[in-house]
């Protein structure tokens, strides 16, 4: 009965310990539209095209303090998109750690008065996109093997969300 006992806890044990090797949870509280982030002061937006928007906010914490995180999931060209943004400067929102990329290619980001750059890796197998345009951080992420196309989605996922007074998003790899 006690090995019976000792087995049992160990395997509640190791299935426990897997079940948070998958990656952190998220707290997602979902919203109906794109609309409902301005009541948090956030403003985000999929893509022209983009079908299958689900919208919702992850709660999260920086610093010890609350922090919301707009989040909308749609798939475009063909592709299940993880679309973010918070108002913070130079934070990676994405949910992935950047430290872990085994690929990065980075892009000039010109976006009328803003400049920044895009950097596109390969986490964890997923394709991940950051960038910053004035007081924002933005990511986008997908599952894919194709990095031409992600790279293109998140061109465009830039270009959606640009700031009111700013053109079109332009990018250009960088020079090394």
């Amino acid at each position: 009965m006690k090995k019976s006992i000792l087995s049992l806890v160990l395997v509640l044990a190791l299935v426990l310990g897997f079940s948070g090797c998958s990656g952190k949870q998220e707290k997602v509280k979902e919203y109906k539209s794109s609309a409902d982030f301005a009541e948090l002061g956030l403003s985000l937006e999929a893509p022209e095209g983009a079908s299958e928007q689900t919208y919702g906010v992850v709660e999260s914490k920086h610093d010890g303090e609350d922090l919301n995180i707009a989040q909308i999931v749609y798939t475009y060209e063909g592709i299940s998109c993880t679309l973010r943004t918070a108002n913070l400067t130079s934070y990676n929102v994405s949910g992935y750690d950047e430290n872990k990329a085994s690929s990065e290619e980075q892009y000039d980001l010109n976006v009328g008065d803003y400049s920044s750059q895009i950097r596109v890796m390969q986490v964890e197998g997923m394709y991940v996109a950051i960038w910053f345009l004035g007081e924002h951080s933005y990511s986008l992420s997908a599952k894919t093997d194709d990095p031409i196309t992600f790279t293109s989605c998140a061109i465009d996922a830039a270009n959606a969300n640009v700031p009111s007074a700013a053109a079109v998003v332009t990018t250009a790899p960088v020079s090394e």
